[in-house]
This record gives C-alpha cells, sequence and structure tokens, in this order.
C-alpha cells in the first residue's frame, strides 16, 4: 500500500474514531440539558392540571356538582389545560426530554374527554363513584404514575419522587370516593373495600419513596411519616368508627405537605444534576471540538504534503496514489459539513448554558456555567476557524452591523486569558455584520498571541479608532517582541494562502485566511519600548456610514439575538 493511501486510510480511520467519540457525548449533554429545562418548565404545567382534575373530580363526585362551586372549578381546570397546551407547542416542548413530552402529551390527549365527562356528570348518567372513577381514568388510566415530571437524568432521586406523587394521587382518590359516600348514614363493605385497598398501596408507595428522595428532603419527608393522624382516621373509617371531620383535618395537612415535599424534591434534583450538566455539556463540546480540528488539521496538511510531492523522473505514480488524489478533495466538503453540524450543535449547547445561568442563583454554580460558556465560545472560535482554514464559511452570520467594540470584547472572551485584555479605549463604529465573525477571530488570534508571549502578569492593550479613511485597531504586548527574520516570516505567512510547514505560524496564517476575506490589512511591528504591535487596518467598505449611540449599544448577548446561522 502506498504512502498516499495510508494518508487516506488514516484520515478515513480518524473521523471514524471522532465521529464514534463525540456521539455519545453530544447525545448525554443533550438529555441532561433537557431534563433540567423539563423540571423548570414543563413538570409545573403538568402538576397544575393534576391538581386542577383532581379538585374538578372530588366536587363532581359529591351532592351539588352542578353548583357554582364545581363550575368555577372547571373554569380552573380549562385554564390549566390551556397553560399546558401553551408550553407543549412552545420552544421548551421541543427541548423538554421526551418521556415528559409524551406525558403531556398523552394528559392533553385523555383531557380532550373531559367535555364527555362533564356532561355524564351534569345528565345524571354516573354514580357518584362512577363519576370518581372516570375523572380517575383521565389523571391515571391503568394504574400508571401520576404524570409529574421527573426524569430519570435527575440523578437517583428519579423513582422515589414518582412513587411520592403516585401515593399522593392515591390519597387524593381516597378523599374523592369519600365525597362520594358522604351522604350515607355508613360504609358499605364495598366502600370498605376500595378504600382499604387505596389505602394499602398508598402507605406502600409512600414507604418506598423515602429511600430515594433527595438528601434535602429527608427530614420533611421524616415529619411526614411520624404524624399518624391521616392513618389513624384513615383506620377508623374503615373499621366505621370515625367521621368525615378528622379525615378532613387530617388529609388537608398531608395532602399539602406531600405536594410540598414532591415539588421541592423536585426542584433539589434538578439542582443537584445542574453540575452533571455543565460537564456533560463541557465534555461534550471539547471531544466533539478537539476531534473536529485534529481531523481538520491532518486534512490540511495531508494536503500540503501531498501538493508539494514529486515524482522523479516522470514516473507513472501508481493507481492507488491517484485515487488518493480524488479522494482527498471529496473529504474537504464533507469535513466541512461535520465541522458545520458540531458549531450548531455547540451553538445549542451555548443557549442551553445561557437557559441554565438564567435560571440559576447559587453564586458557584453560576461560576461553574460562566466557565463552561467560556469554554465552549473558545471551541466555537477554533471550530469556525478550522472551517475557515479548508476554504469553508461559518455558518454563524450577522444581519445588521455591530459595534466594533463589542467586536472586540467578544474577540477577548475567546480566548484563556481573557482577565488580562484591557479593551477600554475604541472609538464608536458600526462593522458591516459579515465581517463580524471572521474579524473577531482575526482579533482572538493576535490577543492570544500577545497573552501567551507577554509576562503572565502584565496587560494586553486593543484600542480603536478612526484613520481615514478606514479604521484601525491595535493589539499590544509588553513582551519581548520579535526579531527582523521572524517579522519577514510572519508578513509572508499571513499573505501566502498555502498553509505554512510547521506548527509554530499557524495562528498567524489563520489571521491571513481572515484578513483576506475581507480586504482587510495586518501588519507587525516592535514597539518603540519593547513588546509587539500588531495593526489591524479595516476598509472603509466595511464600516457602516450609521455611528452608534454609546448607551444604545447591544450586549454580547444581544449580537447572538440578531445573528442568522
Amino acid at each position: 500500500m502506498s504512502t498516499r493511501t495510508k494518508v487516506v486510510t488514516g484520515l478515513a480511520l480518524l473521523v471514524a474514531l471522532w465521529v464514534a467519540a463525540a456521539a455519545p457525548a453530544l447525545t448525554e449533554a443533550v438529555r441532561v440539558m433537557s431534563a433540567r429545562i423539563t423540571a423548570d418548565h414543563l413538570g409545573r404545567p403538568i402538576g397544575a392540571l393534576v391538581l386542577a382534575l383532581e379538585t374538578e373530580r372530588r366536587l363532581s363526585a359529591g351532592d351539588s356538582p352542578a353548583g357554582p362551586e364545581p363550575a368555577a372549578q372547571r373554569a380552573r381546570t380549562d385554564q390549566a389545560r390551556r397553560e399546558l397546551r401553551t408550553v407543549r407547542d412552545s420552544w421548551i416542548g421541543w427541548l423538554a426530554a421526551s418521556d415528559a413530552t409524551r406525558q403531556a402529551d398523552d394528559l392533553l390527549n385523555r383531557t380532550g374527554r373531559l367535555a364527555a365527562v362533564r356532561a355524564a356528570v351534569d345528565g345524571g348518567q354516573l354514580t357518584h363513584s362512577r363519576a370518581v372513577d372516570s375523572y380517575t381514568a383521565l389523571i391515571d388510566p391503568a394504574g400508571m404514575r401520576t404524570p409529574t415530571v421527573h426524569p430519570d437524568q435527575l440523578a437517583g432521586s428519579a423513582g422515589g419522587l414518582s412513587a411520592l406523587s403516585r401515593s399522593r394521587e392515591l390519597l387524593a382518590e381516597q378523599d374523592a370516593h369519600l365525597a362520594a359516600v358522604a351522604g350515607r348514614a355508613k360504609l358499605t363493605d364495598a366502600d370498605r373495600v376500595r378504600l382499604s385497598t387505596l389505602a394499602g398501596a398508598r402507605r406502600s408507595l409512600f414507604a418506598a419513596a423515602g429511600g430515594d428522595l433527595p438528601a434535602s428532603s429527608a427530614a420533611r419527608y421524616r415529619s411526614l411519616a411520624a404524624d399518624t393522624r391521616l392513618t389513624t382516621a384513615e383506620d377508623q373509617l374503615i373499621a366505621g368508627t370515625g367521621g368525615a371531620p378528622a379525615w378532613s383535618a387530617a388529609y388537608n395537612q398531608v395532602n399539602t405537605g406531600l405536594w410540598e415535599l414532591q415539588t421541592s424534591g423536585t426542584r433539589a434534583a434538578a439542582d443537584a444534576a445542574t453540575g452533571h450538566a455543565v460537564v456533560t455539556v463541557v465534555r461534550a463540546g471539547v471531544v466533539g471540538g478537539v476531534g473536529m480540528i485534529a481531523v481538520i488539521a491532518v486534512l490540511v496538511m495531508a494536503r500540503r504534503w501531498g501538493n508539494r510531492a514529486t515524482i522523479p523522473g516522470g514516473e507513472r505514480r501508481p493507481a492507488a496514489d491517484r485515487a488518493a488524489d480524488g479522494v482527498l478533495p471529496r473529504l474537504e466538503p464533507l469535513l466541512r459539513d461535520l465541522d458545520r453540524r458540531n458549531q450548531s450543535l455547540l451553538h445549542r449547547q451555548l443557549r442551553l448554558l445561557d437557559t441554565l445561568a438564567r435560571r440559576e442563583s447559587d453564586d458557584e454554580t453560576l461560576g461553574d456555567l460562566f466557565r463552561a460558556d467560556h469554554l465552549a465560545n473558545r471551541i466555537r472560535r477554533n471550530l469556525e476557524k478550522s472551517i475557515t482554514l479548508t476554504g469553508g464559511t461559518p455558518g454563524r452570520r450577522w444581519r445588521r452591523p455591530v459595534p466594533v467594540g463589542e467586536v472586540v470584547r467578544g474577540a477577548a472572551s475567546e480566548i484563556s486569558e481573557y482577565g488580562r485584555v484591557a479593551t477600554s479605549h475604541v472609538e464608536p463604529v458600526l462593522l458591516d455584520g459579515e465581517a463580524v465573525t471572521d474579524l473577531m477571530h482575526l482579533l482572538a488570534e493576535l490577543i492570544e498571541n500577545a497573552t501567551t508571549f507577554a509576562p503572565a502578569d502584565s496587560r494586553v492593550r486593543v484600542t480603536g479608532s478612526r484613520q481615514e479613511p478606514g479604521y484601525r485597531i491595535t493589539v499590544t504586548d509588553v513582551g519581548p517582541g520579535m526579531d527582523t527574520d521572524d517579522l519577514v516570516t510572519a508578513a509572508e505567512v499571513m499573505a501566502d494562502p498555502g498553509p505554512p510547514a510547521g506548527g509554530t505560524w499557524w495562528g498567524l496564517y489563520a489571521v491571513g485566511r481572515f484578513a483576506a476575506r475581507h480586504g482587510i490589512a495586518v501588519a507587525l511591528r516592535n514597539g518603540a519600548d519593547g513588546g509587539l504591535t500588531a495593526e489591524v487596518t479595516v476598509p472603509a467598505a466595511l464600516l457602516s456610514p450609521a455611528q452608534p449611540a454609546a448607551d444604545d449599544e447591544p450586549t454580547l448577548g444581544d449580537l447572538e439575538a440578531v445573528m442568522n446561522p
């Protein structure tokens, strides 16, 4: 097998390994983040509709199912159903965990029969007990768990929370059956059997829930378990020695306690999953981003090696070599497409991180989210650089002009040592949206180069001012500078469309590619007092005639809102 064929084979193997490594991490990232969104957004309207149905069930089982109180409750139930439908049809429904969306869909479909159940109740077609059963079938058909949301991704507490919610629903069903028989002098044997069956199932589920609840819920759970008033009232009713007042008082307290325990436990489990979500997202980005960068780098070096290789004496090359010449160019668009897909996934991760940050109040967790967001932005920069170096165009584009000051700050945020960059002296001017991404990455390369070679305790200054007819941005450090030969080599690397032989100059090669796309000029010079200054001259054609108002400049978050990927 020829050397070039081995290169192609190795490259194909590298792509396969990258896909195999990145796919599980990306899948897990989406699962965990979806679970958090589910707990934060979809669980509340599902729970609200279940509570509304339980209340309506109890009122419909009483002696006045068509009275003003049941009518008002029906209106509240309808409103809860509309709210769940609105959330399900929004972006939350697309990002939430699939098992939760199925529960929401099932609940919405079942409650589509609500009008028929109400008509049967109003028309006297159902006994009180049958009315309870009809509502129970809407809430919890075939003995399935109540459709509150406890995704498996929210750690090991999912089973305990599910058992707890099912236990609470059985308690509400018991109360509805007691309302149905309230007018009788005493319970029948059938009533006692039903209540006894529900009580046994409820107690069993409540006991099973205790071992899997979040640690923060343990004290509240033990308090409820130690309160024997409900079980005492329950036993007395079944035995025929107790009355409704004792049951009602105990029921109201325990039902409220169970609901609070269920909702606080779900929230605690979601909070515990946040740290795991951050780690998962970062791992997915690192595996996907770094793996793709490695693939692109191998491709570029392979092409460069192949283009410069010669066959002495005009020898005919083996057929496998000639085939490899055709394979490498065909791999380029494939890899660029994979890179763009990776870029799209990473952008979704950034949005999910932003959603988490907006919902989080813990300072330590917010710090972790900020660091994860910063890492994801750095990975996105490398992905978009890879696309550019292989002749492609990154998908991220801006529909309107953007202040240069925000572009400079965005560039600083894409490097590891962003805290060392001073960007306070940048004259306001608007940059054409088409050039925003490339200029941001160009400046990031220069700023990163400056922070790398300057002392660790020094600052890198970035300034910007109008230099007719264009605009000049300077990046200045206090490092050792460059000798004359290196300055000449740097200028050649930035001007040459072919990639450099060694890895030392890849950053400046990327600067040259970004600059060439828009006619931007970049020059390096040593400062009079030491250090290196990079001068970036943006042509007037890339500047907007309008001047931005200082207090109207959008933030980096606003920039994402006007992006057109």
